[in-house]
């Protein structure tokens, strides 16, 4: 198990190589202080290291296993990195994607929009027809109710014209017959049109006037001619 000094060295190990990008290279043959040296200089410039008193071979080791982890370490970030790069673009075209559809629905939207206005319009004219429809409908209800009363009107002339010509008819055969019952007229349209003759009263009984009934004497008791 590491302690906290390694864990500090490969951490710093870590974030210098992804800075810098330099693989450190170990001579086999090196001093140890020249090593580390060059460990403190161009890797761990910010928080040199210090080997304790002792066998240094032992932590020059140990820094190295580090070392190996930090850059196997970033060899994989780096992968991982080249596969987020692919992800980026797959995202990217997604996004492409995306908007298109955006836009496809937003045309979508703006075609239903129409298609509803339109709808309402149409609405708006049927119900406007539905409403001349009525109108004409009460028209010719109307036009039908004065039909009507204009045919009942002509029937009910028509029997006025009837009777009012029938009375003519009467009044004037009566004022006719009364021309003619009293010698005043000899045309008698009756006797020509039904062969019916003139009328008259002859030789029947003779209504006396007033003035001749106050001349003619009340017959008496003792009259024979008033005798059974």
């Amino acid at each position: 198990m590491k302690s906290k000094p390694d864990l500090a060295l490969a951490s710093s190990s870590k974030k210098k190589s992804r800075a810098s990008g330099f693989t450190p290279k170990v001579s086999s043959s090196g001093d140890p202080a020249t090593v580390l040296a060059n460990l403190n200089t161009k890797v761990f410039p910010l928080t040199p290291v210090i080997l304790p008193e002792g066998d240094s071979s032992a932590s020059i080791q140990l820094i190295q296993g580090d070392l190996l982890q930090a850059m196997s370490q970033l060899f994989h970030l780096g992968e991982r990195m080249g596969d987020h790069a692919s992800l980026k673009d797959d995202l990217a075209e997604l996004t492409f994607q995306l908007r298109e559809e955006k836009d496809n629905v937003l045309a979508k939207e703006m075609e239903i929009k129409a298609l509803k206005l339109k709808v309402r319009n149409k609405d708006e004219a049927g119900a406007l027809a539905a409403a001349e429809n009525v109108s004409l409908r009460e028209q010719l209800e109307q036009r039908e109710e004065d039909v009507c009363d204009l045919i009942c009107a002509a029937e009910t002339f028509d029997a006025e014209k009837t009777t009012a010509v029938s009375g003519a008819i009467v009044v004037a055969r009566r004022e006719l017959m009364r021309e003619c019952l009293n010698h005043q007229t000899d045309s008698w349209d009756l006797e020509d049109s039904w062969d019916l003759p003139a009328p008259s009263f002859e030789g029947e009984l003779v209504i006396p006037s007033k003035t001749e009934a106050e001349k003619t004497p009340e017959p008496t008791a003792g009259d024979p001619s008033t005798d059974p």
